[in-house]
């Protein structure tokens, strides 16, 4: 069908044309949930998880209606008027649809932003939860190589960890040795190399370790788990077992796709305490922390950050 043949059928204009494509672009605009996707913007690809739950919502819900419309043609019911050039049951469709994806965080790895009175919606830390759970399934597809020594290169220099604990740095091309690093904190636990290989990889079982009384002196749960997921040769099935087990922690929420400092673009999560706030770049795409930031929010340091961003982690089997 040629739009222009059309035209000088009907008589219409360029501008008849241009403005009637703009009302029909109005209507498939209006329905539930529109301001929000739009508002989402460009947003990474859904996950196959995502994906299903998002379908399988659409499939209850239209099933649903299917049933609400046979009961009322039963009892007689009118049938309401198409609404701006689109039937009620299309819309309701497609604010279904809207809904559904939101749900299974189709659309929302992005910013949602402040409630009006400054404190983070539920449907954020919801959202913070969704990513969790499907990057937990990332991390446990991922490999792992093996080695004499676990190697973190960051972008203040290279460190070196063997699996009897022992620490060393690369400064100027030449190794030292930094004697032992302390071991890895899991809620009442010390972590060896050893011990980090037996630990559990249940995400309730590590939850309920994470959400264990802290010790005087110990690191937030947000912190425990995300030492472990950058700096620590843990496997991918644990790995994907403690973003399980954040994703159950209280006041984790979701900031959206963020760029760190390097320039690499990921997902950022915040956990916020009384006095400070982390903040992590995660990679959708590999499951790898990219960068952890901690800033002080209260107290003789209010203001002051520290930062490591990751440029790679794995094994090696030699020094520098």
């Amino acid at each position: 069908m040629n739009t222009y043949d059309d035209m000088e059928r009907t008589g219409m204009s360029t501008q008849d044309v241009e403005e009637t494509g703009m009302s029909e672009r109005a209507v498939l605009l209006d329905f539930p949930g529109a301001d929000d996707l739009m508002a989402a913007g460009r947003v990474e690809p859904p996950s196959a998880q995502a994906l299903a739950r998002a379908l399988a919502g659409i499939e209850a819900a239209v099933a649903a209606q299917e049933a609400g419309h046979a009961a009322g043609r039963k009892k007689g019911a009118v049938a309401t008027a198409p609404l701006r050039g689109m039937s009620g049951r299309r819309r309701a469709l497609v604010g279904l649809f809207t809904a559904a994806a939101v749900a299974a965080g189709v659309a929302t790895y992005t910013n949602t932003g402040e409630t009006p009175t400054g404190t983070r919606s539920e449907t954020r830390a919801d959202t913070a939860s969704v990513f969790l759970n499907d990057i937990s399934t990332v991390a446990a597809t991922q490999s792992l190589s093996s080695g004499k020594y676990w190697k973190t290169h960051l972008t203040v220099g290279d460190s070196y960890l063997s699996k009897s604990m022992d620490f060393y740095v690369v400064n100027d091309g030449k190794a030292y040795k930094k004697g032992r690093q302390p071991d890895w904190q899991l809620g009442p636990k010390d972590l060896d190399w050893k011990a980090l290989n037996q630990l559990t990889t249940d995400p309730a079982k590590l939850l309920q370790l994470l959400q264990t009384p802290p010790r005087p002196k110990s690191i937030s749960p947000f912190d425990q788990a995300l030492t472990l997921l950058g700096g620590s040769p843990a496997s991918p099935k644990l790995r994907a077992g403690l973003f399980k087990a954040m994703a159950g922690l209280k006041g984790v929420t979701l900031v959206g796709t963020v760029k760190d400092s390097t320039g690499r673009s990921g997902t950022a999560l915040e956990f916020a305490e009384a006095k400070s706030i982390g903040r992590v770049i995660v990679d959708p795409k590999t499951s790898s922390i990219l960068e952890y930031t901690f800033t002080w929010t209260a107290g003789a340091g209010k203001g002051k950050a520290t930062h490591q961003t990751y440029l790679s982690v794995g094994f090696t089997d030699k020094i520098g």
